[in-house]
């Protein structure tokens, strides 16, 4: 049993860690108020100073052009999947978002069977039915009356859209794999996220506004924890997870974190309500959980199949 403590306990703090980065992006945009452009400006640099930092340590990797310009569109795509989603967490609840952007795996699992031959058993077609009910149900709002509650948001097909951009973005990080090591593959990745997130953003007014708004030292905390601490210490326990266990268990443990999320909101909710502002309603909170429940389930199944 201690043996697998040492992949268990870090895969189960990957999810964690991420659960606070996700409730630390949604107090950043909602409640602290920095507007998108500079976010994605910050979020952005953080990763080119990521890759800078890979590369002037372990060096430039031989590998062919091919699978350098796979991992650098990886970080592409996944970049422009991000803004997607904070787009859409800058004015949805953290527990309705997190659930359809977990759904990633699944899109990649489809994705694969079209583009790389692979099969899906009966099992995969009952995960995809699984992630896609529950991220259609998370999307409902019992607070509406009549049929709206059961309206589905547009925000949830940017959600959906950012998903699909998300799982190309790893079909294209697995052929980077073949030829490039775990390091210059991030580093890679991380040069072409900052390409699509933050380079469109390096203008004025732009690094301006996020300068002033880090002025004050509790803004500038919250964004070091929320997207450079946070995300470094969550990488870092993955990779750590992935080393000495099994992946396909490990993925399955990381793909927790809609549960973590919506723990951590109704905690937050309970007895510090203004510190992402998201409203608890017990009416659709049974609702919340058995989606984000079955988003989990389809997600596992889909990792450890």
């Amino acid at each position: 049993m201690s043996g697998n403590l040492e992949w268990i306990l870090p895969a189960l703090a990957s999810p964690i860690l991420y659960t606070m980065v996700t409730i630390g992006d949604k107090r950043v945009l909602s409640v602290l108020q920095l507007n998108l452009g500079s976010f994605y400006l910050f979020v952005g640099t953080i990763q080119l100073v990521i890759a800078l930092f890979i590369l002037a340590i372990l060096g430039w990797q031989s590998a062919p052009f091919s699978s350098v310009a796979a991992s650098y569109g990886a970080g592409f795509l996944w970049g422009t999947g991000l803004m997607l989603m904070f787009f859409v967490l800058q004015r949805e609840e953290v527990s309705r978002v997190t659930p359809v952007w977990q759904s990633s795996p699944v899109f990649v699992a489809l994705l694969a069977v079209v583009f790389l031959d692979e099969s899906l058993e009966w099992h995969g077609w009952l995960a995809v039915f699984l992630v896609v009910s529950g991220a259609v149900a998370v999307s409902v709002d019992l607070q509406r009356s009549g049929l709206d509650a059961f309206r589905v948001r547009p925000t949830f097909f940017m959600l959906v859209a950012g998903a699909v951009i998300i799982a190309f973005g790893q079909l294209l990080l697995k052929v980077g794999a073949d030829d490039l090591d775990v390091w210059r593959n991030m580093a890679f990745r991380s040069i072409g996220l900052f390409t699509s997130l933050a380079a469109p953003w390096a203008r004025p007014p732009y690094p301006a506004r996020l300068l002033s708004w880090m002025r004050t030292p509790g803004n500038t905390l919250s964004i070091a924890i929320s997207e450079a601490i946070g995300p470094f210490l969550g990488n870092l326990f993955l990779l750590m997870a992935i080393a000495v266990g099994p992946v396909s268990l490990v993925s399955a443990l990381f793909g927790t974190r809609p549960i973590w999320v919506l723990g951590a909101t109704l905690l937050l909710g309970l007895f510090a309500k203004q510190f992402i502002s998201e409203r608890i309603a017990g009416r659709d909170l049974a609702l919340k959980a058995a989606a984000t429940s079955a988003v989990v389930a389809g997600v596992i199944i889909i990792s450890v199949a």
